[in-house]
């Protein structure tokens, strides 16, 4: 049976001089099913892509290749770690946490719509209004409006076990809107605001946390015979005041689609 693709806006998010929209294309039959005749039903699944609109004031920030197109009146400029007020963060740019060698992104700038490379993915929308946000390596995939990209050396896993290097991730800071990507649903995060409190996750379930919370990996009670998820029998805390975008059921998503979120 052959299908077409339609699409439809599922989600919107807007911000000053900024609109992002979720588009989702659906499978559906190219023609009706014969009468009589039982026909294999093989229907593809749902892909999604983003699409940002701006109205020119602030710029708008890709992960690197997640461009498909764009109409407007917008430009193109490569920009470096800490110049312009614009960080970067490119994935797997930097051999080494302490190397000091600069990041390189995409930036865009002036009116008009871009659109994403359709994904399988869901994307995750929300706002920034002047904290940091620290991002799951690889859940990054654009911000606009007063945001910095820049990157964030997480030290938690080396300190617990000894390394002298820490994880590099991406850091949002200021204001604005920004997607991240995940094989869990919108509807399935759990947004943990935490107030003095501590959070502790066994495996690596948290999409993104503010950059006010501390972060530390600490073994498990369960140390000595392995965690069941980790095989480390360490856990991940959260303390102080914040926010955490927590996954509970990315272990039912991660056989299909294991890149993102990986434990």
């Amino acid at each position: 049976m052959e299908y077409r693709l339609f699409p439809e806006v599922t989600e919107e998010r807007t911000a000053a001089g900024l609109k992002f929209q979720v588009v989702e294309y659906e499978a559906r039959p190219a023609y009706p099913p014969l009468e009589g005749y039982l026909e294999p039903v093989n229907r593809p699944g749902r892909s999604r892509q983003l699409a940002i609109h701006t109205d020119g004031s602030g710029a708008v920030t890709l992960e690197p290749g997640a461009l498909q197109y764009l109409r407007g009146e917008i430009e193109m400029e490569a920009t470096r770690s800490g110049g312009s007020g614009l960080g970067g963060f490119l994935r797997g740019a930097v051999s080494s946490v302490g190397s000091g060698e600069g990041l390189y992104k995409t930036a865009y700038r002036g009116a008009g719509v871009i659109y994403t490379e359709p994904t399988g993915l869901h994307f995750l929308l929300d706002e920034l209004t002047g904290e940091d946000l620290i991002v799951d390596d690889g859940a990054f995939v654009a911000c606009a409006g007063d945001i910095t990209v820049g990157r964030h050396v997480n030290a938690g896993f080396a300190a617990a076990v000894g390394s002298g290097e820490g994880r590099v991730q991406p850091k949002l800071s200021g204001r604005g809107l920004f997607a991240l990507q995940s094989p869990v649903p919108p509807a399935e995060f759990q947004i943990v605001d935490l107030r003095n409190e501590t959070l502790k996750v066994d495996g690596n379930l948290v999409l993104a946390y503010t950059g006010g919370l501390t972060f530390s990996v600490e073994r498990s009670s369960r140390g000595l015979i392995g965690s069941g998820r980790t095989g480390e029998g360490f856990v991940q805390a959260y303390r102080g005041t914040g926010r955490v975008w927590l996954s509970p059921t990315l272990p039912l998503h991660r056989p299909a689609l294991p890149s993102v979120l990986s434990g």
